[in-house]
């Protein structure tokens, strides 16, 4: 592929290498772009919208790898596999002592969960894919979710996307220069349009897949490519404007930048057309260079040295904010953050000194076998990950007990009896009759809706998830004297008649078609008792989540079901949620001797809590009965953690917030049977 294209390019002239001379407002472009990052992580109320410092380093990349490739191939210098040694030179050594640093942390402090977790980023590290990873687990909250402060190696996502980079973009290059190699500008522009295209389409409808993925963050980088082309092939006929323009072009993006770390915010559809002011923004310092904007503010001492270790500062401040975190109640304060962001800085700079700086030393000796054992050390740690994953992160590092406790996150879920008719969620995305067939298919092959003995009453439960574990103590409650059906389902707004579908991740044709089975389904049997129940808070806080005027359109949606004869629902209020998950909080407690308390404010997440006071304030009409399941399981500021005193089965929670078996039998007869009970007795003297 080396030999593709050759020669010059007749009618084009190119830069001569000497464009490779170092440019200080580049770097301090890069000193901007991680400072944003670094201060959102600190404190999301310092730079509320510094998470788009990202966005600036994707068309720094996209500039300078295409620079590179561009004008050594018309030097005839190009060599596609010293390119790829030279990127594992930049970006692995470093990369390598983090996750190390991950690896050996985690397996001191991390419960299972968590280091399976990271030994899952560590392999997808070692192939680049950790964007995928972390695309796979965003059902909730994704990068902005409040588990994300967690996730040691979480920030390795755009890394990710800048190493899909490096494998693709050199072949597409070399391609349109063996194309037509006039058209190498418009070419780009085209994979920048179709890309932004893309991305504008997804952030409303998938904001997570818009947030992780390449194709949706390929414009960025195409813009930075855009320069280069300009660059290599245009500049002798197109020379860069007077300092007088340069001031007002690099002065009018670092202005761009800075709004966007201002008035952006994590509730935001992100990336979308938001994510262009800041693009744009690295865009316009990069095409206007000789600026005293590039000279004063990002060629200072002080910005040149955070643009010099901006890629290491990059990667060891959010393992240190992440970890500072990971146990239960633990919040850093302000000094804290400051004191770790300092950490992260000196850690920084003896990565630089002692790490990149020698390895660089030797690639000029020996390119090659600096790469290969690089290559080899990244292959190695893709093992230890991989390892780590399969083994469920090692549990046998805790006591057998301990380590039983932490598995109930997943040893409770598997009740049958848990989430009985719960539709659960396909990846895929079909049209809206494909969409109506299998949610028929599934409820109607599972009987959900099947009327056991038509003499008794009917209760049926709706909602989501965490509607759809009442069934279970529901089941055990009222089997013997009322048939019990749900029908339950992830991934959808719960009862929401004529659900708009393109509302992102809960209003899609599937949430339409679910949704319109669902309520044909209760007109036609018209339960005794319809009870309600849904994660409130996910469907009025998560930015991916958001249904816009959500609890007034749940109420209208119960008041046209009572006025269609389902004269009895119950909406089940907001439970309480903890962080980490419960098993783990329990699990900890035990390890260090102590006994479990029954009540616990200890990892319990204010949000929840904070729903619940809204929720429990509205007027839901006629025939509806609003049961606070908060008021029942929380006092004094602590919620119920154990139902009895036999570990792990009687946690009330398997999870963040989900009933565990026995926690839904102790919450259908303490906190739902004093409703349903004189309901069911009038339906029998009916």
């Amino acid at each position: 592929m080396d030999k593709l294209v050759s020669g010059g390019t007749p009618g084009l002239k190119p830069k001569p290498l000497a464009h490779h001379d170092f440019r200080p407002d580049i770097n301090g472009l890069r000193a901007l772009a991680v400072l944003g990052v670094v201060a959102f992580h600190a404190s999301r109320g310092l730079l509320p919208g510094g998470f788009a410092g990202v966005d600036v380093f994707f068309v720094i990349s996209g500039f300078l790898i295409t620079r590179i490739i561009l004008s050594e191939r018309e030097a005839q210098k190009f060599s596609l596999l010293f390119f790829y040694a030279k990127r594992a030179k930049r970006i692995l050594p470093a990369l390598l002592v983090v996750t190390a640093f991950v690896w050996g942390v985690g397996w001191l402090w991390a419960d299972p969960r968590l280091f399976r977790e990271i030994g899952g980023h560590i392999e997808g590290s070692s192939y680049f894919t950790v964007n995928l990873w972390l695309l796979r687990a965003a059902a909730i909250g994704g990068y902005f979710g409040m588990d994300s402060a967690t996730k040691p190696l979480l920030h390795l996502w755009s890394l990710s996307i800048e190493e899909q980079f490096y494998l693709f973009w050199p072949a597409t290059v070399l391609l349109l220069f063996a194309a037509r190699r006039r058209f190498i500008g418009s070419g780009v522009a085209v994979i920048l349009a179709l890309s932004l295209a893309f991305c504008l389409y997804e952030t409303p409808n998938d904001p997570s897949a818009a947030f992780y993925l390449l194709w949706s963050r390929a414009w960025e980088l195409a813009l930075g490519a855009l320069l280069a082309w300009r660059e290599v092939f245009i500049l002798h006929r197109a020379p860069h404007p007077e300092r007088p323009w340069a001031d007002v072009g690099a002065g009018l993006g670092v202005a761009l930048i800075c709004a966007s770390y201002l008035l952006l915010d994590e509730s935001q559809a992100f990336p979308g057309w938001r994510a262009l002011a800041p693009a744009l923004g690295g865009a316009l310092v990069i095409a206007f260079p000789g600026s005293r904007v590039g000279a004063y503010v990002l060629g200072n001492r002080i910005a040149q040295f955070f643009g010099l270790i901006s890629y290491p500062l990059y990667l060891w401040h959010w393992p240190l904010f992440a970890f500072s975190r990971i146990r239960p109640g633990v919040t850093p304060d302000g000094a804290t953050m400051a004191a770790l962001s300092a950490l992260a800085v000196l850690l920084a700079i003896l990565t630089w000194r002692f790490i990149e700086r020698p390895v660089g030393h030797v690639f000029r000796r020996r390119p090659r076998t600096v790469a290969l054992i690089l290559v080899a050390l990244l292959a190695g740690s893709g093992v230890l990950g991989s390892a780590t994953r399969r083994a469920d992160g090692f549990p046998g590092r805790f006591p057998p007990f301990v380590a039983r406790i932490f598995a109930f996150a997943r040893s409770g879920a598997e009740n049958p009896r848990l989430n009985a008719c719960f539709y659960d969620r396909d990846s895929r995305r079909y049209p809206l009759d494909e969409e109506r067939r299998r949610a028929a298919a599934f409820f109607e092959s599972n009987h959900c809706g099947a009327i056991a003995d038509p003499r008794k009453p009917t209760i049926m439960v709706v909602g989501d998830s965490h509607a759809g574990v009442l069934f279970a103590g529901l089941e055990r409650e009222y089997g013997a004297r009322a048939n019990i059906i749900a029908m339950t389902a992830t991934y959808c707004i719960p009862l929401i008649e004529n659900t708009p579908m393109d509302l992102g991740v809960d209003g899609t044709p599937r949430c339409h078609a679910i949704n319109e089975y669902i309520f044909r389904q209760i007109r036609a049997i018209k339960p005794d008792i319809l009870i309600v129940g849904d994660y409130f808070v996910l469907y009025t806080e998560d930015r991916d989540w958001i249904y816009p005027n959500y609890f007034n359109e749940l109420i209208a949606n119960l008041r046209r079901l009572h006025d269609d004869g389902v004269k009895n629902i119950v909406v089940a209020g907001e439970v309480p949620t903890w962080a980490p998950f419960m098993p783990i909080i329990v699990g900890l407690d035990v390890e260090a001797g102590r006994t479990p308390a029954e009540f616990s404010a200890v990892g319990l997440r204010p949000e929840s809590l904070a729903a619940e006071a809204r929720l429990k304030q509205l007027d839901w009409g006629p025939g509806v009965t609003y049961v606070s399941q908060v008021a029942k399981l929380c006092h004094d500021g602590a919620c119920r953690q154990l139902v009895g005193d036999k570990l792990p089965e009687d946690m009330i929670a398997m999870d963040y917030g989900h009933y565990s078996f026995d926690g839904s039998i102790f919450a259908v007869k303490t906190i739902f049977a004093p409703v349903i009970d004189p309901i069911l007795a009038r339906a029998k003297k009916d």
